[in-house]
């Protein structure tokens, strides 16, 4: 961050020079990375003082360094204050003013695995390294963050006292003491004055039964040098000596332990825009002799492929590492005596500024050395520096990628088997989602070759949780310290979590679990996750389903001693996500005479809660029967493999005596489809324990789909209030209210007027008041309210076995709303194999785009059932304050697809919603519900054409209206951007009378 800049912030606080007593914070977070610019937003959110301590006068890390091409992996991952750093540079985006350099229509909006900017879920993962570095700016001016430039003193910098640290002393003097601190450094400089373990370099594979892990010559077949590239100076003369940078040999088996960093590099930002471009100059002290290989490597038949060109908005690139000989500089981040993290800052500066000499001379070299072909010269000639990035560092990025350093090693190390999902963190901090990836590590001879090792990636199936203890010390070591960047992992998982959006989300983790261990005056060891856990949902973190008795105890389909195979089954490996070597399928064939059979372990009795994994695909049979036998009998239990797989799937709660009959058998009677065996998993689990403390078991709470780390005592409370839900009162003394229309109306004086809440189960604000006549002259303990009403016809048919397709029709509530999930899931649920559900909503677009596209997004699907919403969109005004559509537009067309949908399937259901209230939230347009002043009118428009037609209305409105108005907090929590429901909201408020409207109130929630 440049000087002028930094004077820009306002409400960002600034540390005058050092004085003889250390400054005094809540929280000190030592690294200006992304991480610890979240880290101290989050801190400061708490009500916390905080001090954020840069080495660098830029904050932002690779995010603000020309990694714009983000790693996301699955943007399942993104939740709270990451989240909101991609919606706001997607919204950056929505300015016209923010393409400068080319139109927005002729920008690609690639992505890893998702668009750029993204317009369903709003976010962009694709950005300029500036507008990253003007949104982290934007974060930290709206909180109270003293921020302070200044490098640690490496040798005595951590003052410890006791097993605390006491504070930091920085190169300068200044000292900086807090309760808490978060080393969010990607080298984890905090660690060893705090006298936390570490380790550098890559565990032997065997450490923690990994296979990827350690020294790799055979697996290293990706960015691999070309065949037949000589290792000496003088080709074909050992006695010559080696090229630079090339070893003797890999220095051990595969597998094996060694003490090498993967490379390091710069993402080189790139621009073929000639008026925004500098041309890359020879760099000082260049020596051709350093290109060797390169040269080498050309003349064995490279052409392409030295570094990647990622672009980036306005004609920019991320410009990576790819191919044999790259931008990484291999083998050029350690010695024989020494590493990245051993060398003081100016060290790691001067050997930071090689890398740049390197890259800076393989884009010279390419563009102009007589040694390259004409034609890649010419390929590379337009490529330059972007004149208006890094303009104080001779438009360079700051941050070479350290893309691995110390490691912490705790209680609990993250490794091979969490990536896959083999293994479950409980206690989730965050997810993370990308491949296993290790850059290469050095270049060896092999078979007279130039070769490089160590490069693995190795992509992965699902997201999978962080857990809490791989991010703080193990127990007996610092008490106030936390690390979401050198976090307790393997060289291998660490790999995957490295990534930038997964460091933000531990990040903001770890600032929450600091100022409950201030609140609670204990240390960072003594955190209870199910305290923990409801704090970081409500701050709207990603965290993934809640774990109870993760498998403890793995039986693979690989184990000969516990497993007894019936039929011809074949071994397969093409879909990620198995357990051990492969999986076993039935080959679709031999229904009925083919199954597995999983044997208990040794010595495995007791409560155990059984898991079963697959590998999901469309050609897997819905409706394997899976059969458990336990102490108590045989339970059977219908899984469909389509989905869901990759993960351990619960199959229940058993009691086993560690009989020899007992176990699992999968089997194949009556499947239709690949039948795929893979592993069972048990874990023991004692069934009246109570994470959360609410009187309802871990298990149970599992069964019915509540979070066992949250406490439900509340809703537990009310239910046992009502006694004759469990039958300890009669018939004769429940009298039924029966509501026919559930609409707002005003209590009559012939009225009982009965509040009836659907959310929140405490009940304190309740939605909807109904006026329900008294019964006259009768005597009643106890009223039960339903609905007077039939079931959906989609849940009527559901329910006696009959397929359905359902439609999904509306805005961005419905293109990316977490209800379209939610009802598939309990539908689903319920009724296995019956159900599909086509999401064809229509972001940023109002009724009349839906009328247009009708036929493509509707009716060519043919569907049984279709529900419609547009109103948010169709209530939304011009710039002139006009509506886009009137209120008599918008019906126009509703009837219109009504109309159509009707005319093609007379018998088709068509359900029509009202949705959420709006606010002017600052995280979103700060403008949505001045946008949609009449929003309330078309909602009603919904109700009337619905009771004119005899459609089924979910009306949502009300209850979005009522908590809007007697809960703002809450409101804002659960809608941040004003208009889109986090998944919270809809789980709290859409989902419930979603579910009790189309069950004709048969089933509450």
């Amino acid at each position: 961050m440049n000087h002028r800049l930094i004077l820009s912030l306002g409400a960002v606080l600034f540390a005058h020079p050092a004085s003889a007593v250390p400054s005094q914070h809540d929280v000190v977070v030592y690294g200006g990375t992304s991480g610890g610019v979240v880290a101290a937003v989050q801190a400061s959110r708490s009500g916390k003082s905080v001090v954020l301590v840069s080495p660098t006068a830029h904050l932002g890390g690779l995010t603000t360094s020309g990694l714009g091409w983000t790693d996301l992996g699955n943007p399942a991952i993104l939740g709270g204050l990451s989240r909101e750093f991609y919606h706001r540079l997607y919204l950056h985006y929505q300015q016209g003013s923010a393409w400068n350099w080319q139109s927005r229509e002729s920008f690609g909006n690639a992505g890893q695995g998702s668009p750029a900017l993204n317009a369903t879920l709003e976010i962009a993962s694709v950005f300029e390294p500036k507008v990253a570095e003007a949104v982290f700016t934007q974060l930290l001016s709206e909180q109270s963050v003293t921020l302070v430039t200044g490098r640690l003193d490496l040798d005595d910098g951590v003052v410890m006292g006791g097993s605390k640290i006491s504070h930091i002393r920085l190169e300068d003097g200044r000292e900086f003491g807090g309760k808490m601190f978060i080393d969010a450094s990607y080298e984890g400089d905090l660690l060893p004055g705090a006298g936390v373990s570490f380790t550098v370099g890559r565990e032997a594979n065997a450490t923690h039964g990994e296979t990827v892990n350690g020294i790799q010559a055979a697996g290293a077949t990706k960015n691999q040098l070309r065949d037949d590239i000589d290792p000496y100076v003088v080709p074909g003369n050992a006695a010559s000596g080696l090229l630079p940078g090339v070893n003797a040999s890999s220095g051990g088996t595969d597998g094996s332990s060694d003490r090498r960093l993967q490379a390091y590099c710069f993402r080189m930002v790139l621009t073929d825009v000639a008026a925004n471009r500098v041309m890359v100059a020879q760099p000082p002290g260049y020596n051709e002799a350093d290109y060797e290989l390169l040269f080498r490597s050309i003349e064995a038949g490279q052409t392409t492929g030295f570094f990647k060109l990622d672009l980036m908005p306005n004609r920019k690139t991320d410009s990576n590492n790819t191919g044999g000989i790259s931008t990484d500089f291999i083998g050029k981040n350690y010695g024989a005596d020494w590493d990245w993290t051993t060398l003081g800052h100016d060290a790691r500066l001067a050997l930071a500024k090689q890398h740049e000499n390197w890259q800076r001379g393989l884009l010279w070299t390419l563009q102009n050395h007589p040694r390259v072909p004409a034609s890649i010269r010419n390929n590379h000639a337009n490529w330059g520096l972007p004149a208006d990035e890094f303009t104080d560092n001779g438009n360079w990025p700051w941050q070479l990628y350290v893309r691995e350093a110390r490691r912490m090693v705790s209680d609990y190390v993250m490794n091979q088997h969490h990536c896959t999902g083999e293994l479950i963190a409980p206690d989730s901090v965050g997810l993370a989602a990308y491949a296993m990836d290790s850059h290469h590590v050095q270049r060896h001879v092999k078979d007279g070759m130039v070769k490089n090792e160590g490069d693995i990636q190795l992509p992965l199936a699902n997201p999978y949780p962080v857990s809490y203890r791989s991010i703080i010390p193990r127990a007996g070591e610092c008490t106030n310290l936390l690390v979401p960047w050198s976090i307790s992992a393997s060289h291998m998982a660490f790999g995957s979590i490295r990534m930038e959006p997964v460091f933000m989300g531990l990040s903001q983790s770890a600032s929450i679990a600091a100022s409950l261990a201030i609140d609670k005056n204990i240390a960072v060891q003594a955190i209870s996750y199910p305290e923990l856990r409801p704090l970081l949902l409500a701050a709207q973190q990603a965290l993934g389903e809640p774990v109870v008795g993760a498998p403890t105890s793995v039986v693979d389909n690989t184990d000969a001693a516990l497993v007894s195979v019936t039929g011809d089954w074949i071994s397969g490996t093409s879909t990620a996500g198995f357990v051990g070597a492969d999986y076993i399928h039935n080959d679709n064939s031999g229904q009925g005479s083919k199954q597995v059979r999983y044997a208990l372990p040794a010595g495995l009795s007791g409560h155990q809660r059984v898991s079963l994994r697959w590998t999901a695909h469309t050609n897997r049979a819905a409706n394997v029967p899976v059969e458990i036998h336990h102490a108590g009998g045989v339970s059977t239990v219908t899984v469909d493999q389509r989905s869901n797989g990759a993960k351990w799937n619960p199959l229940g709660l058993y009691q086993f005596n560690g009989s020899p009959g007992e176990g699992v058998i999968l089997k194949t009677t009556g499947t239709g489809g690949y039948v795929i065996a893979d592993a069972v998993g048990f874990s023991a689990m004692d069934p009246a324990a109570d994470s959360d403390g609410d009187g309802l078991s871990d298990g149970r709470e599992l069964e019915l789909g509540m979070d066992p780390y949250v406490s439900d005592e509340s809703f537990i409370t009310a239910v046992k209030g009502h006694p004759a839900y469990f039958g300890l009162f009669g018939e004769e003394s429940i009298y039924d209210l029966r509501i026919s229309h559930p609409m707002l109306s005003p209590a009559g004086s012939n009225s009982y007027h009965l509040p009836f809440s659907i959310w929140p189960p405490e009940g304190t604000s309740p939605f909807a008041s109904y006026a329900l006549p008294m019964p006259a002259g009768k005597n009643r303990e106890f009223f039960r309210v339903a609905l007077d009403a039939k079931a959906s016809s989609l849940v009527t048919a559901l329910a006696t076995g009959q397929a359905r397709k359902v439609v999904v029709y509306g805005t961005s509530l419905t293109a990316s709303g977490a209800w379209v999930g939610g009802m598939d899931s309990w539908l689903s649920t319920k009724y296995p194999g019956l159900l599909t559900v086509v999401n064809s909503g229509l972001s940023g677009k109002n009724s009349a785009e839906g009328v247009a596209q009708l036929s493509t997004k509707v009716l060519a699907h043919h569907p049984d059932t279709v529900f419609i919403e547009f109103a948010m969109n169709d209530a939304f005004l011009y710039s002139d304050g006009t509506p886009s559509l009137s209120v008599a537009q918008a019906l126009t067309n509703l009837l219109s697809m009504i109309d159509s949908i009707q005319a093609q399937n007379p018998a088709v259901e068509i359900i029509l919603q009202t949705m959420n209230t709006v606010w002017n939230s600052p995280t979103g347009s700060n403008a949505s519900a001045t946008l949609r002043p009449n929003l309330a009118a078309y909602y009603e428009m919904y109700r009337e054409v619905a009771a004119e037609r005899g459609l089924l209305l979910i009306d949502h409105h009300p209850n979005w209206a009522a908590l809007q108005q007697d809960d703002l907090a809450s409101f804002q929590g659960y809608v941040p951007d004003g208009v889109h429901p986090a998944a919270q909201g809809i789980g709290k408020v859409v989902l419930p009378l979603l579910k009790w409207k189309l069950s004709g109130g048969r089933e509450l929630p």
